[in-house]
């Protein structure tokens, strides 16, 4: 059988070879089981056999393969895998490489390649998958955007980790949001990246909306072009001339205006664009030097207008009428001497009293009025023409002591307008369920009967008819509705919240639903029906892992308790031994020895349980003393 267990190694090893051309020859105590198994590390382990593929090997020192043809040579590197075609084993060439999987490969030193052809090629790499290969870390230090530089960490990465390969990849699901900070590294999920493009949308619309009411308001041609960002500027006709811009245009407007500023000293000196106006002051200016002529001049109605010619030629005649109009203005007896220009002095009758002159007059009209100015401090003391007005405080006077009645008081309109008894009634009816400033309805109702609502608790709120808000800082809002506890919020008709810090949306009986939920974000946010189904989902995936797993180690339990060694004193005995429980099995093997004398039993054991989705793995070691 060729079977080979290297014993002139060193002092005190224990070679183990099972098999049929099983070898043993590292320099310690190295296991080989298997047809064609190799352990030639130092106490390497190599279990796996088939007539027809390579050889199962363990070459590193401290290695372990396992599998038909699977191959560990990196120093302590493990190789769980094997399939019945040649070279189909797992492979774990680089220093401490894990690979499990037929024909996973891991040849970077402390790389791991986990699944059927997953290769892991460089240093500290992770192949998760089948079929999944691992390619040169790549870093990204910055990026710049819109001409500003932005520095990322992690920028220097030692090694990568891929979940497939190019033109097999695969997605990334159940990935946790990222924290957001400038020296965060970690992966961020599509929710984030949605959040990122809706802010950009939103941006976007913004500049839209902003270019295109800036080239509205400007006018003149202007266009912004929403697709590129481009915006093309006006164009403006001054007084016959094209100017391109906003600026331009106001300096046409003013350097050619047929009207400019000047100054007094220089009046026909046009100070426009060029020069600051030094008075109010302007000047007609026209294409030659001269007078400006103004043609198609209205008749001056302010004191401030122009006037034209035909106003000149009118005053003479109204001068001569003029005595004689004042005269009859003022009435009163007033008389006009058109040749002295004299008016003589007229007598009014106010309030059954004579007074000579227009001043004596008013002066009568206020003092004696039924509506005078007066102050906030005494607003029945009249403060006409004997006193100056201290505030916008107007008060009723009569001839006698006490209130005076006003009359034929028309409806109010704007806010500061006086209203009458018609108007105060309505608002008071209003008032019942409405609150409407400035017309617009905040609270509107339409009970059956209206009941006062009350609020009674310090900081309390109530809206709707017959509302009770009694406990502190409680808010009742529908007909009905009560909030009696502190801190407490009633919604809707009829509605009771009788517990402190809650929210009642109904009653004992009366129950409501809650509806359009949105799921919860934070911790005390409420939860909706579907996140509470996806997390009892997800405990029952949690629980049937769990199961499996338990399952698995029942199997490796069972698989260790079969291993038996030759106690015979001076034997050295190898044991292997499978176990299954539940679909799932285990496996076993073993080294054990007794001394010469028959007193000291020493065994050790190494389980796998290869049909979980993660393979563990167990070992056991023991050892007895005799003492009679």
């Amino acid at each position: 059988m060729d079977t080979h267990a290297d014993t002139t190694a060193l002092p005190g090893a224990s070679p183990v070879a099972i098999g049929a051309g099983a070898n043993a020859t590292g320099a310690g105590s190295q296991v080989a089981i298997g047809d064609g198994a190799a352990a030639r590390g130092e106490n390497a382990i190599a279990i796996g056999g088939h007539p027809y593929s390579e050889v199962t090997t363990a070459n590193g020192d401290y290695s372990v393969a396992i599998g038909a043809s699977s191959q560990a040579t990196g120093r302590g590197a493990m190789a769980f895998g094997g399939d019945q075609d040649n070279s189909s084993g797992a492979n774990a060439s680089g220093d401490y490489a894990l690979a499990f999987g037929a024909k996973s490969n891991a040849s970077g030193p402390a790389s791991i390649a986990l699944g059927m052809n997953s290769q892991a090629l460089n240093a500290n790499d992770v192949a998760l998958g089948s079929g999944s290969v691992t390619a040169a870390a790549v870093g990204t230090s910055a990026v710049t955007l819109n001409g500003m530089r932005f520095d990322f960490a992690g920028a220097a990465p030692t090694s990568t980790v891929s979940i497939g390969s190019v033109g097999a990849e695969r997605t990334l699901t159940n990935v946790a949001a990222g924290r957001l900070t400038y020296d965060s590294t970690d992966a961020v999920n599509g929710s984030q990246l949605n959040a990122t493009n809706l802010a950009l949308e939103l941006e976007d619309g913004k500049v839209n909306s902003f270019g295109s009411g800036v080239a509205q308001a400007l006018g003149g041609g202007a266009q912004f072009n929403p697709a590129d960002g481009t915006f093309t500027g006006p164009t403006y006709n001054v007084y016959g001339q094209p100017q391109s811009n906003v600026g331009d245009a106001f300096a046409a407007l003013q350097n050619l205006a047929p009207l400019q500023f000047s100054t007094a000293a220089s009046p026909t000196v046009g100070l426009g664009a060029n020069g600051l106006p030094v008075s109010n002051d302007v000047t007609l200016v026209g294409p030659t030097a001269g007078a400006v002529t103004l043609h198609n001049v209205a008749a001056g109605v302010d004191l401030t207008d122009a006037v034209n010619v035909s106003q000149l030629k009118a005053l003479d005649t109204k001068l001569d009428t003029l005595g004689g109009s004042v005269v009859a203005s003022l009435g009163g007896g007033s008389g006009y001497d058109p040749n002295t220009g004299a008016v003589a002095s007229p007598n009014y009758s106010v309030y059954g009293q004579s007074y000579a002159g227009v001043d004596n007059s008013i002066a009568a009209l206020q003092n004696n009025a039924p509506l005078q100015f007066s102050s906030a401090a005494s607003p029945t003391v009249g403060l006409g023409a004997n006193g100056q007005p201290v505030s916008n405080d107007v008060t009723l006077v009569g001839p006698m002591a006490g209130a005076v009645t006003l009359h034929n008081v028309a409806a109010g309109i704007d806010l500061t307008d006086a209203v009458n008894v018609e108007q105060l009634n309505g608002a008071i009816s209003a008032a019942i369920i409405n609150v409407s400033p400035a017309g617009a309805v905040w609270v509107t109702g339409n009970p059956d009967t209206y009941a006062v609502p009350v609020a009674t608790g310090a900081n309390a709120t109530a809206i709707g008819s017959g509302a009770v808000a009694s406990g502190q800082s409680s808010t009742a809002i529908g007909n009905g509705a009560v909030a009696n506890a502190d801190n407490s919020v009633a919604l809707g008709a009829n509605s009771v919240a009788s517990e402190a810090n809650t929210v009642s949306v109904g009653a004992a009986g009366s129950e409501r639903r809650v509806t359009n939920v949105a799921p919860a974000v934070n911790g005390t946010d409420a939860v909706n029906l579907n996140q509470m189904n996806a997390g009892l989902g997800n405990l029952q995936n949690q629980v049937s892992q769990n199961l499996k797993k338990s399952y698995g180690g029942t199997a490796a339990a069972i698989a260790i308790s079969g291993l038996h060694y030759d106690d015979r004193p001076g034997k050295i005995s190898a044991a292997v031994a499978t176990g299954y429980y539940h679909n799932q099995m285990g496996l076993a093997m073993g080294v054990g020895g007794t001394s010469e004398d028959g007193r000291w039993r020493v065994n050790g054991g190494l389980t796998l349980a290869p049909t979980l989705s993660s393979p563990d793995f167990g070992a056991v070691v023991g050892m007895t003393h005799t003492f009679n």
